[in-house]
């Protein structure tokens, strides 16, 4: 983690040099990550589109053999071997982005790296005192698994509505810069999610 700190900690003084704004800078490094984490997240998005296409068969698979999980889990598994999906997948850029967020926390918090600057209504090194970027987390964050078509999973429709609420409830003592980051890197991942689950379609 050290080494991620100075990483993240040269790359922020390097934007803030060319943009005066650690706001900014925030945003540029949030950008770059994402461009480099693209081929994750485009897997995973096409995971998730072939998942939402299999729901009717994996539905009619819970219908037929209700009265045997382990018989229903086996057919399952074939059914995503079968379409090459892995249900997983989704996981993955979360567990990817993990470190980064943690790096990103150890470099607003150290003293002397990022100063105590306002950008537009909110401190980078302390929480929004008007929680709205928490909110506005919470929100993309359901956007997000509408567009995912989570609604359509029985499964996972009751996590469409806790996981914002869980976003918003981590968050809020979060630093700003922290916020700031997830929200443009969120903002971008919907605007991806959509492209991707949309096209062809």
């Amino acid at each position: 983690m050290s080494f991620l700190y100075g990483i993240f900690g040269k790359i922020l003084n390097m934007f803030y040099g060319m943009t005066g704004s650690f706001g900014l800078a925030i945003i540029i490094l949030t950008v770059l990550i994402k461009i480099i984490l693209l081929p994750v997240t485009l897997k995973q998005d096409k995971s998730m589109k072939e998942m939402k296409k299999l729901q009717p068969k994996i539905e009619e698979l819970k219908s037929k053999y209700k009265g045997d999980p382990q018989l229903l889990n086996q057919k399952t598994m074939a059914l995503y071997k079968e379409h090459k999906v892995n249900p997983a997948g989704g996981c993955l850029p979360m567990l990817v982005q993990l470190p980064i967020l943690w790096a990103l926390f150890g470099v607003l918090r150290k003293e002397g790296v990022v100063p105590d600057e306002t950008f537009l209504w909110f401190s980078l090194i302390s929480p929004d005192p008007f929680f709205v970027l928490p909110i506005l987390n919470g929100i993309i964050s359901f956007v997000q698994q509408k567009v995912m078509g989570t609604a359509n999973n029985p499964q996972m429709k009751k996590m469409m509505y806790m996981f914002p609420i869980m976003m918003v409830f981590i968050s809020y003592k979060m630093p700003g810069g922290l916020q700031l980051y997830w929200l443009v890197s969120s903002l971008s991942g919907v605007a991806q999610q959509y492209f991707v689950m949309n096209r062809g379609e």
